[in-house]
Formats: structure tokens, sequence, C-alpha cells
């Protein structure tokens, strides 16, 4: 069984410190941040700031004491989107409400980018982020998501608006003072629409952040599932994606469809 949970970099010296209080032996592996083993178990903190835990020990047991009294940043809103690069299928955008009170519960899950989950766990992450009731989503369908495009012209205003509109939403239930955005642009145009007195920092490879990874996790989840639904109502499997296949199938679409159908299915401004 392996057991596997995201921490800064920076968490490090914290963690091997309870590692070692906990009686564990240190191993010698110039490959990775640290590699301890005891109790039954091996604990391998990686450089991407994964923390891998396998063995027959109590893993529940370890998670408990390392995020016991941890110290690390809370009270802030994760930004994340999915869908903006799959031709098929909605804009999701979603933020997480990252507060002290959840903070430990949420590391405990094993939050971390969505990209690096497994896709058969992630629909059981993502339904016990959702249990927190801690976030906002924003869901574009295709064809919201079309008119969107033809009258902005622009991606990055429509991901800024969406971004905008999850902050503001959760700025109201939390009165958080930051928002932390995995940045998809240098300069987003999200200053231009939010309306909540929050700082708005956009920083590259975010989902190091909990926050920022929980609001990932859900974002492709709900992407996925709308997806499916969008393959049912179209009678054929829209892949995620905007590969071959995914082009093979539009091109079998719009050969049976007009464009008026088309539009409910795909991002048309993609070049195809």
């Amino acid at each position: 069984m392996n057991k596997v949970l995201k921490f800064p970099l920076s968490f490090s010296r914290q963690l091997e410190e309870k590692l070692q209080k906990l009686g564990f032996e240190k191993e010698e592996n110039p490959n990775v941040v640290f590699s301890y083993k005891g109790n039954n178990l091996k604990v391998v903190f990686y450089p991407t700031g994964t923390l891998l835990i396998q063995g027959k020990g109590d893993h529940q047991k370890l998670v408990e004491a390392l995020v016991e009294d941890l110290q690390l940043e809370t009270d802030y809103i994760g930004t994340d989107e999915a869908g903006k690069g799959d031709l098929f299928g909605p804009l999701v955008v979603c933020g997480f409400a990252f507060t002290r009170k959840v903070a430990k519960e949420v590391l405990k899950i094993g939050v971390r980018d969505s990209k690096s989950v497994p896709s058969e766990s992630l629909e059981k992450l993502a339904e016990e982020l959702i249990n927190f009731q801690h976030h906002k989503c924003v869901v574009i369908n295709p064809e919201t998501y079309n008119g969107l495009y033809k009258r902005l012209q622009n991606l990055n205003k429509i991901m800024s608006l969406a971004h905008a509109n999850a902050i503001d939403a959760l700025f109201l239930e939390h009165n958080l003072p930051k928002a932390i955005v995995d940045r998809f642009m240098r300069g987003s145009y999200i200053d231009c629409y939010i309306n909540a007195p929050i700082e708005v920092v956009e920083e590259i490879k975010a989902e190091n952040y909990p926050g920022v990874a929980a609001a990932s996790i859900i974002a492709r989840y709900l992407y996925l599932r709308e997806l499916k639904k969008l393959s049912r109502a179209a009678g054929i499997n829209l892949p995620p994606g905007s590969g071959n296949e995914a082009k093979r199938v539009f091109q079998e679409l719009r050969s049976k469809l007009e464009q008026r159908e088309l539009r409910k299915f795909a991002k048309l401004h993609f070049k195809v």
C-alpha cells in the first residue's frame, strides 16, 4: 500500500525532524530530498515535493503525526482550471478556500497537481475535497464558451473572467486576504474583472500550494464528468486533449452536424 502527500520543499526540515522524533532512520539516497525507514514503513521525499509512504505499517497514523503542528501558509484562495487546451468539453475554473480550519484534513487526503493523480484516484480525491464545501467553480460549457470567444476574441480574457468570478464568490464566504492563481499568462486580465478587495498572486506551478492543488483536482474531475455527459449527448466518445484522436472525432462530428449543433460540443476556435 502506498500513500502520497504533497508538501512545499521548504517543509523538508520540519518533516525530517518529525520522522526522527518518531524513531525513523535516515537512508542515503542522493537522488531524493530525504529517505527514512522505520515502523515497517519507508518514507521518501522527492524534489517535486511528493512524499511517498510505502510499507505494511500504519500509514494513517504516520500521516496524522506528520501534519500535526506543521507550520504552513493557510487562509488563502487557490485557483486553477481544466479544459483550456481541450478541443471538446467545457472550460472549468475552480477556487478552493484553504483555511486553517480545513488545512490539516486537506493535506491528509494527499492533494497534489491533478495531472499527477491517477485516473482511478481522481474521483475519490475530488469528492472528498468537494465535501469540505470550501470550493466554487465556474463551468463554461462549449456553447457559452464559443459565444464568449466570439465576443472577447481572447482565451486569456475568458480565463481571467472565470478566475475572478471564482475568487469573488469565495471571498464573499470566507473573507480571505489573498488568492493564489496558477499562472496561465504573463500579466493576466484578472485585475480587470475582479471585484473583491484581495491580493492576487499569480505563480507558475502554483499547484505546489495545497489550496491550488485542491482546486486543480476538483476542476479536472468536473471537466471529465461534463465531458462524459457531452459524449452521451453526441453519441460518440469525445476524448480529452487536442491531439490526433480529438481532431479525428471532430471531423467525424462536423460531417454529421450543423455548425449550431457542433458548437455545443467543441471549442470552435481550435485549428483543426
